[in-house]
């Protein structure tokens, strides 16, 4: 493709694509960053609802900032074909998702799976924190990047915890994808965090075992399973028995508990299970199971039981699933319906609808629904100081005419405010950045971003949308990214920690670390030293870290010794060294025959440290009665 759009971003080939949009891989020109930009796809971009979706995806994916989430850094629209599409600047990810690396390299082992995916629970729990809904978890929304990382992809379907009651939300409530949809979603019902933990349970299952816990031919069937059936223990499909067998099962069908309450009740807590499956430590889950019944994974039969109308409360649930199929198979392509029922004049020509009013309305909202009246709709665009670009005026004929279906409609929109050209601010402070803008009757937007930066000094503008030199209504806001300097970690308490476990909590954090070996007391291997716990460190600085190689012993008590004692008492303190280093120096005269030959004094004094191979300093006593 290779354009430039937003006057900064080159686009290349596609890189994948779905439903609704597609992912280019591009080029941030101004700053030389590999990104990637999901455009929404252009027929989509004509629906307000979809582009709502969009936006939405967008503003969840920006509000979180997590090493395991792909990161949002920019979004803005590109004209395409005459109409204005969306589209999310994200980071570039190299890599294979979930799906493709159990496709080609085969199921995992269970701690492999636990290994990998216990980074997806934390960032999970990140997104739950900051109040969002994943709601799509699956394979192919997972992707494990080529140096091994976790990454958690397309917030494309979240939603805000608080936000359930919107019409949207209502809407939208349903739509997933079958094979890892929660019990509750396929009845039609609010998800919630533990929603997002249902789903993960069946990408675990997937994942060790090749196979989704349900399928089926239709996205009915396997929506009515996740209702009705227990699915298989992985243990079974894998022929795994006894405490291995326990834990992977535990853990899968806790996730998996058709009663919310039944399941992890935090992304945390099946972190924590996972991380012990991964170590072949016995799980909560599994301890639980034990310490209940050794039937708790097998749920009993229960009556069937009915509504206060008398019938079985699976005709209820199988009408929510029937709802949310239609959703899923239908709501996609609810666009295409109406346009080729107008295409191919489903309906009397002669029919008369009524032009609705869309006064105020965006002109891609007015268009479908002008379009879904049975109208066809032609474009004007009028200058007008006082109403946004882009925002519909007027029809023509006016809204309550009656017309013939198909009949074509005026939509005269706002060609918005004289414009301005878009000034440099970056390098700039908010405070000069605001004054700059306000002289070409500009402004900021409120929703300043702030994010670390190694460059720009801390406090000034680092990027900004639209760039210098575009072309803007005067009185629009322009968005800034403000440098919060190089970025920062603190320093996590690691003293007194084997070497392999401090390195592994070190690079969670994004440190990285060299070891020092150093003389010292402690095990071999262990951590030694000040580490400034809670310091804040700047992230990826190289750092050494001294750990201990246990060479050092205390000293013990010698004196009166001989020679062949002193070395039984040095091995038996740790001390390592050959008998001739047991190094004589001058004697010592003493009056008592009884010293002859024995240690007068050495060096290191008792309690002092001694390598494990150095010399021994020692004087001898020698019998001499004259002065």
């Amino acid at each position: 493709m290779n354009r430039l759009i937003a006057e900064r971003y080159s686009l290349g080939e596609i890189i994948g694509s779905g439903g609704m949009s597609e992912v280019f891989a591009a080029e941030d020109t101004l700053i030389g960053r590999d990104v990637a930009i999901k455009m929404l796809r252009t027929e989509m971009a004509r629906d307000v609802n979809f582009r709502e979706r969009f936006r939405r995806e967008a503003q969840n994916s920006g509000r979180l900032n997590d090493p395991s989430i792909v990161a949002v850094y920019d979004t803005g629209e590109t004209e395409v074909d005459g109409i204005m599409v969306p589209f999310i600047v994200m980071e570039r990810v190299h890599g294979r998702t979930l799906r493709d690396f159990v496709r080609e390299s085969g199921p995992l082992s269970p701690t492999e799976a636990a290994s990998l995916l216990t980074p997806v629970c934390r960032a999970l729990q990140h997104s739950h924190d900051a109040g969002i809904i994943h709601r799509d978890i699956k394979p192919a929304n997972i992707m494990i990047t080529n140096s091994g990382a976790v990454k958690v992809m397309d917030f494309g379907i979240a939603r805000a915890l608080d936000d359930s009651t919107s019409a949207m939300t209502q809407t939208s409530a349903v739509i997933g994808t079958a094979q890892y949809l929660s019990p509750e979603q396929a009845r039609g019902k609010n998800a919630d965090a533990r929603s997002d933990l249902y789903a993960l349970g069946c990408v675990l299952y997937e994942a060790v075992t090749g196979q989704p816990p349900f399928q089926g031919e239709t996205p009915f069937a396997v929506a009515y399973q996740h209702v009705q059936e227990t699915p298989t223990p992985p243990s079974e499909i894998i022929n795994l028995s006894g405490q291995e067998a326990l834990n992977i099962d535990a853990v899968v069908l806790t996730a998996m508990a058709k009663n919310p309450a039944d399941r992890y009740q935090s992304a945390a807590e099946m972190a924590d299970d996972l991380d012990r499956l991964s170590r072949h430590a016995v799980t909560r889950a599994a301890s639980a199971h034990v310490q209940e019944t050794p039937t708790a994974l097998h749920p009993a039969v229960v009556p069937e039981e009915r509504e206060h109308g008398g019938a079985p409360r699976w005709l209820g649930t199988l009408a929510g699933i029937l709802t949310v199929v239609a959703l899923l198979v239908g709501g996609a392509f609810a666009w295409d319906y109406f346009d080729l029922g107008a295409k191919l004049g489903i309906g009397s020509s002669r029919e008369l609808v009524e032009v609705p009013d869309v006064t105020g309305q965006q002109q891609a909202e007015a268009t479908t629904a002008l379009e879904r009246a049975g109208l066809h709709v032609e474009v004007s665009e009028e200058p007008n100081p006082d109403t946004p670009r882009g925002t519909v005026l007027r029809t023509n004929p006016g809204a309550g005419s009656e017309l013939q279906r198909g009949t074509s409609v005026t939509l005269v929109v706002s060609a918005g405010r004289e414009v301005t050209e878009v000034p440099d601010v970056r390098g700039k402070t908010v405070d000069e950045a605001a004054n700059i803008l306000k002289d070409v009757e500009l402004e900021i937007d409120s929703s300043v971003r702030e994010e670390p930066d190694e460059e720009v000094p801390e406090g000034h503008v680092s990027e900004q949308n639209p760039a210098a030199g575009a072309q803007l209504s005067k009185g629009s806001k322009v968005r800034l990214t403000v440098s919060t300097g190089p970025e920062k970690v603190r320093m996590p308490d690691i003293s007194g920690m084997k070497w392999d476990r401090a390195r592994t909590i070190l690079e969670d954090v994004g440190l990285h670390a060299q070891p020092n070996w150093v003389d010292d007391r402690a095990e071999e291997g262990t951590v030694v030293g000040p580490m400034n716990a809670g310091e804040e460190i700047k992230r990826d600085e190289p750092l050494t870290i001294n750990v201990s190689n246990g060479m050092l012993i205390a000293m013990p008590d010698i004196g009166r010794m001989t020679a062949g004692q002193a070395v039984s008492a040095l091995r038996s303190a740790g001390w390592q060294g050959r008998a001739d280093q047991l190094r004589a120096g001058e004697t010592v005269r003493t009056p008592l025959i009884t010293d002859e030959g024995k240690i007068a004094d050495f060096t290191p004094k008792i309690g002092q440290d001694l390598r494990k191979d150095a010399v021994v300093e020692v004087r001898y006593w020698k019998f001499d009665l004259l002065p």
